[in-house]
């Protein structure tokens, strides 16, 4: 019976002995994945997953800043580079210049394509949800040092050189947006071929229209139109559209296009179609250019009235193409 009893706390020792390491074994994993969240959230230093709207809801940000580009028509010599920064985000930086100088600055940036959060995976920061998650998550937006940079550009008139920032704000500055401003600085110093059209009206609602059109020569090659929510919600009438307040209906991720096809679908085809047939005012076989369509068959429920926007802007930039000689 002793035999019997020793040699049941044998095995009663073992199982414990396997249960204790099989415990260690998960806390461990546990641990590791911990930390390797936290690594990868100090990928950029303002890295955020929430997201500060959902649905027909929105929260207030206290945090400052402009999301809409200058009014009126500019126009000039263009500028443009774009490098991968830090682990893969896309910085671009575009600038314009002509007799009064530099006159237009923009930087954007994309999120790395295998960005940890699937959600803001290969998203632009500038007019995205992007924003407010990382002001909600850190204290200071992306774009806070961006605009407050690049108006320090045209108003002090130089790209390089040290810069005002917003604190939590200014690793893309630092490491995206001032080597690519140095690039550019190097290559004013010859004419550029290329000239840049952009143009931005209010088009009603707690809208902002912008068109941007670049040329080559006299060839086009780069159309982009967008429509731009005001910064505050109590300027956007439709109450369904207060909460993409600051963004843009190109660069959100989760605004709804009404027409039930991708506003940035949408917009891509039209820079695609443009650029092969050089003709602005050119919308036939275009997504949701009818006035209404079967959804089933045609993809989309009714005409985006974006286009009657972008007509009217458009209108514009070709008479100052014909006004210099480039149609």
């Amino acid at each position: 019976m002793k035999k019997y009893f020793t040699s049941f706390l044998m095995v009663l020792a073992f199982s414990l002995m396997l249960l204790l390491s099989a415990c260690g074994t998960a806390n461990d994993a546990q641990v590791e994945d911990t930390e390797t969240d936290a690594v990868e959230t100090e990928d950029n230093g303002a890295d955020a997953t929430s997201v500060a709207t959902e649905n027909a809801n929105y929260e207030m940000t206290t945090l400052d800043w402009s999301a809409q580009p200058p009014t009126g028509l500019i126009k000039g010599d263009y500028y443009y580079t774009e490098e991968r920064f830090r682990q893969g985000h896309l910085g671009t930086l575009e600038v314009v210049k002509n007799d009064d100088g530099i006159v237009y600055v923009e930087f954007n940036e994309m999120t790395r394509p295998n960005y940890y959060n699937r959600f803001f995976q290969d998203v632009p920061k500038r007019l995205s949800e992007y924003n407010f998650s990382m002001g909600e998550k850190k204290g200071a937006a992306w774009i806070q040092s961006v605009v407050l940079v690049e108006s320090q550009m045209i108003t002090e008139q130089r790209l390089t050189g040290e810069f005002d920032v917003v604190s939590g704000a200014s690793n893309s500055i630092d490491q995206s947006m001032l080597p690519m401003a140095e690039v550019i600085e190097q290559q004013m110093t010859e004419a550029s071929n290329q000239s840049y059209y952009g143009i931005a009206e209010d088009i009603g609602g707690g809208l902002t229209g912008f068109l941007q059109v670049v040329l080559d020569g006299d060839t086009i090659t780069s159309v982009r139109y967008d429509e731009l929510f005001a910064d505050h919600p109590d300027d956007i009438e439709d109450p369904a559209l207060k909460q993409y307040y600051r963004q843009s209906k190109y660069e959100s991720v989760i605004y709804d296009e009404p027409s039930r096809i991708g506003f940035n679908v949408q917009m891509d085809a039209l820079n695609e179609k443009v650029i092969n047939t050089q003709d602005l005012l050119d919308l036939s076989e275009l997504p949701a250019i009818d006035e209404s369509g079967d959804y089933a068959s045609s993809g989309f429920t009714i005409r985006n009235d974006a286009w009657d926007n972008y007509l009217m802007l458009a209108e514009k930039i070709q008479a100052e193409l014909i006004k210099d000689g480039l149609r």
